[in-house]
């Protein structure tokens, strides 16, 4: 047992109220258990509780042990003066506030069910906690609490957009160049392709008009990859960045920050940055496109870029390679999709107020398959249905942010198997 699980019993009121009393033998009726508090002070605010004949409203601290109030330091803290009842597990010490005043203190009395499966939970050597138990937890249960998910994994992924958004006073299409630009660069080199999204605004993009070999010149040039000659077609970028730097005032970056080392040629910086300078000759008006587009298709489309015939046999400039098309795979432009896509429309849904935009980004998510890694391999293996990326992205944000942690507490579907396994 530990404070956490007093926590979860008193929240969810799963003691027997009928008996809780002081240890004077006041009964206590909750009327409100009040407000979970998850920083410094007491545990719960803004309770409600009639103790005796007295209708009290104030805070709620829980502990293990009575005596813990004084091993924490309460009874000298001012913050604990509005205190209005101490719930323990063991009462083994009278407690006082810092005005010297008693604090009435109750214990729990709760059934033993509930700590036998949170033991269980917290013990297991399973991949997840509850993987025995994860199958018997009512579907409707785990539906309502995949939507709850979907949704804190969306609105922690737009925390990116709405940082783009600060930086650029709210311009969306130079937010959504940024996420493309960092999310191309996928893991490795999302931090240099961020760099190159700072260097190369979307504003210098659309004054070329579309000529996507003056767009490489600018992007490899501002990438640092142009400082040599190796051939031909690299001298001819070369002469044609030393012209736009000069035009927008820009440096290059180091070449060094980028990462090639036991990568895929195909996944090369190189490579894709020829992927998204054949995008962009493309497409720059991205708000409009991406909030007039009706079926995610239109978006696939889009990121299917082939490179210009240099790339056909080469994946650096430095060395010439067997022929083959460098397009993005079907994986890759999935998880552009996911990472840049319906996060940054679901923020603009937010922004604007529309749930037009934010209801296409789950319809679209259910049209998506699910991504394929190691942690939804292991929910397949537990049960889990996932078949598209809504429940993929649900899954790894329950996995992520309760399985791995163990944070069955605050888990719908630990708190299903606590209560009624």
């Amino acid at each position: 047992m530990d404070e956490k699980f007093l926590h979860h019993i008193w929240k969810y009121k799963l003691f027997d109220s009928t008996t809780l009393k002081t240890a004077t033998g006041e009964p206590v009726s909750v009327l409100s258990v009040g407000i979970h508090n998850q920083d410094a002070g007491p545990d719960f605010f803004n309770a409600r509780l009639k103790i005796g004949e007295t209708e009290w409203a104030g805070c709620v601290e829980i502990h293990l042990k009575a005596s813990d109030w004084y091993a924490h330091g309460h009874d000298s803290d001012k913050a604990y003066d509005n205190v209005i009842l101490h719930v323990v597990a063991i009462n083994n010490k009278g407690v006082e506030r810092s005005n010297g005043s008693v604090i009435p203190t109750a214990e729990l009395d709760y059934n033993s069910h509930y700590a036998n499966n949170y033991k269980m939970l917290q013990e297991s050597k399973q991949w997840i906690s509850c993987e025995e138990q994860f199958a018997f937890v009512d579907e409707a249960i785990r539906g309502l609490w995949l939507e709850t998910l979907l949704v804190r994994r969306l609105e922690r992924k737009s925390g990116i957009v709405r940082t783009y958004m600060a930086q650029t006073n709210n311009d969306f299409d130079e937010v959504f160049f940024r996420m493309l630009c960092r999310n191309l660069g996928f893991k490795t080199n999302a931090e240099p392709f961020e760099q190159l999204a700072r260097k190369v605004t979307l504003r210098m993009i659309r004054s070329i008009t579309g000529n996507v070999k003056k767009i490489e010149a600018l992007l490899f040039g501002a990438a640092g990859f142009l400082e040599e000659e190796h051939n031909q077609y690299q001298q001819q970028l070369k002469t044609e960045y030393q012209h736009l730097a000069n035009r927008f005032q820009i440096s290059s970056l180091p070449k060094s920050i980028w990462k090639f080392a036991r990568m895929r040629p195909v996944s090369f910086p190189t490579v894709r940055i020829a992927q998204l300078a054949e995008m962009l000759s493309r497409k720059t008006q991205f708000t409009t496109f991406l909030k007039e587009a009706q079926e995610l298709e239109e978006v696939i489309r889009f990121f299917e870029a082939e490179t210009g015939d240099f790339w056909l046999n080469h994946y650096t400039f430095a060395k010439e390679s067997k022929p083959r098309a460098k397009t993005l795979g079907k994986t890759a432009i999935h998880n552009l999709i996911i990472n840049s896509v319906f996060p940054f429309l679901f923020t603009m849904g937010q922004y604007y107020g529309s749930s037009e935009l934010q209801d296409k980004v789950m319809r679209w998510m259910e049209n998506l398959p699910a991504e394929k890694n190691h942690i939804i391999d292991n929910w397949r293996k537990t049960g889990a249905p996932v078949s598209s990326a809504y429940e993929s992205q649900a899954y790894i944000e329950l996995y992520n942010e309760f399985c791995k942690t163990r944070n069955c507490l605050n888990c719908r579907l630990g708190g299903y198997i606590i209560k009624d396994s």
